[in-house]
């Protein structure tokens, strides 16, 4: 903010006049005529018989003007510049001694009183042109979002497992991971019926289903589909062979290969991390897909063996077409409720990026 102006002295001038009359005739010639003050006599006329003249005194005008002193405030106010704060100039009022002299030149009203022109308000009280609302909020366009957890209230998922009256812990707390994001969850066996994946937005299977069982049910299903673990990969057709996968211990390290996809949720490029809290003992699932997979994350070192990948619809599978969005995770469903934060991470946004998107 800009700070008020102060007003300055103003400086009076002293004035002064004084008038002065003629001096006496010499010789007893005829009187001259008398040079008063700043008025000229009014007895100047010539005097008669040589005698000093009568009007040759002082004049009477003559004397000091008494109003004739210094007008205290008839100066120009310097009070009266623009205020830089933009208030109102506090010396821009009349000059309180500013009245007529009674014949002095100074005491005219000083030019100076009228108010400060710099009264006006401050230019700079305008609203910040930056508060507008950031536009990197808006949700991407394939489905994920640059900003956290899509809407998906209303929308629906088939959990498949191996049996449906007999959930596991995991399965259990899957489901309500699910349903927490707004889907509503049916339950479903590994052997069907396909009719169970109907209007579905996302079928999620569980690494108890066996490959054997849904793959020949609900592999082509058109819905988008997460499949837990590594087990049916080769038979899904998302890697050439069944030997294209492997396990390695839950304490390993994941790098994040690719945020070029919502899947990667905030994690950044070549971020390590590990997927499973060091208080449960298990394992990480990975798989060589297809050249055209979105890799996501990678076992620390070994960029090909992936924990994380995908393939969106209509991408070419180590053999076949991918029928809609697909995403492999690499850990079992009994080890959800171990999950790190940045493997939740992951977790959400594979739901997001099948879920949201159909």
């Amino acid at each position: 903010m800009k700070a008020l102006g102060r007003p300055r002295a103003g400086c009076a001038l002293l004035l002064a006049s004084a008038l002065f009359g003629c001096a006496p005739n010499v010789g007893g010639g005829p009187g001259s005529t008398g040079e008063g003050g700043a008025g000229a006599g009014t007895g100047g006329a010539s005097a008669t018989g040589g005698a000093t003249g009568a009007g040759g005194a002082t004049g009477t005008g003559g004397a000091s003007a008494t109003g004739g002193a210094t007008g205290t405030g008839g100066a120009t106010g310097t009070g009266g510049a623009a205020a830089t704060g933009g208030a109102t100039g506090t010396g821009g009022t009349v000059a309180t001694g500013g009245a007529s002299g009674k014949g002095g030149a100074s005491g005219a009203t000083g030019t100076g009183g009228a108010t400060g022109t710099g009264g006006t308000t401050g230019t700079g009280g305008t609203t910040a042109t930056g508060g507008t609302t950031g536009q990197g909020g808006s949700p991407a366009t394939d489905g994920g979002t640059t900003t956290g957890p899509i809407d998906l209230t209303g929308r629906t998922a088939l959990l498949v497992v191996d049996s449906p009256t007999g959930m596991s812990t995991g399965e259990t707390i899957l489901m309500e991971v699910l349903q927490e994001r707004g889907l509503t969850v049916t339950v479903g066996a590994s052997t069907g019926p396909a009719s169970l994946a109907a209007g579905m937005n996302v079928v999620v299977v569980s690494d108890s289903a066996g490959a054997g069982d849904f793959v020949p049910i609900f592999g082509s299903v058109a819905a988008p589909m997460i499949v837990f673990g590594n087990s049916a990969y080769a038979t899904l057709g998302w890697t050439a062979k069944s030997g294209a996968k492997g396990t390695v211990a839950s304490t390993s390290m994941l790098t994040t290969t690719s945020t070029a996809t919502p899947l990667a949720s905030d994690l950044a490029a070549g971020t390590s991390f590990t997927a499973i809290l060091p208080t449960t003992s298990t394992s990480l699932y990975w798989g060589t897909p297809g050249a055209s997979a979105i890799a996501v994350a990678a076992v620390m070192g070994a960029p090909t063996e992936l924990v994380d990948f995908a393939f969106e619809k209509g991408a070419a599978l180590a053999t076949g077409t991918a029928p809609a969005r697909r995403v492999g995770l690499g850990f079992k469903t009994s080890a959800v409720q171990s999950l790190t934060i940045d493997a939740f991470k992951l977790l959400s946004a594979a739901i997001d990026w099948t879920a949201g998107s159909s």
